[in-house]
This record gives C-alpha cells, sequence and structure tokens, in this order.
C-alpha cells in the first residue's frame, strides 16, 4: 500500500489519508483540525482550497486494520 494514501486517525477521531495530515506548530492534524486551527488563530476563514478532496470513513479504516491483520 502507498504510504502515503495509508488512513491514520487524527487525535480528534476523525479518519484522513496519511499524506493530507498537516503539521503545525509541533502537532500533527487532519485537514478539518487544521482549518479550524487556522481560522481560531487568525480569526479569518481558510479561504484556500488545498484541503478540498476526498476524506477518508471510519469504516475505510477499519478495512484496511483488518486487511492488515489479515482477517
Amino acid at each position: 500500500m502507498d504510504d502515503m494514501k495509508r488512513i491514520v486517525v487524527c487525535d480528534c477521531g476523525r479518519p484522513e489519508y496519511y499524506g493530507k495530515m498537516r503539521w503545525n506548530s509541533g502537532k500533527c492534524y487532519c485537514r478539518a483540525c487544521y482549518r479550524a486551527d487556522y481560522e481560531d488563530r487568525t480569526g479569518k476563514p481558510y479561504r484556500w482550497n488545498d484541503l478540498d478532496g476526498t476524506v477518508p470513513t471510519i469504516e475505510e479504516y477499519k478495512k484496511q486494520e483488518r486487511r492488515k491483520e489479515g482477517l
């Protein structure tokens, strides 16, 4: 499996593709958390489209984990 397409779970509990996680201030965020953090810190809406796109589901994450375990 392409490591960038591997699904991981953010600290907030949302699934995210590893390659779409963002680092900011020493923390790794999913796209939703990164957007919220930016908006909280700046008081401005996040207006760029680099965080758009398909977001994996928790069901896809569970399926990936079952495949890794060989179940």
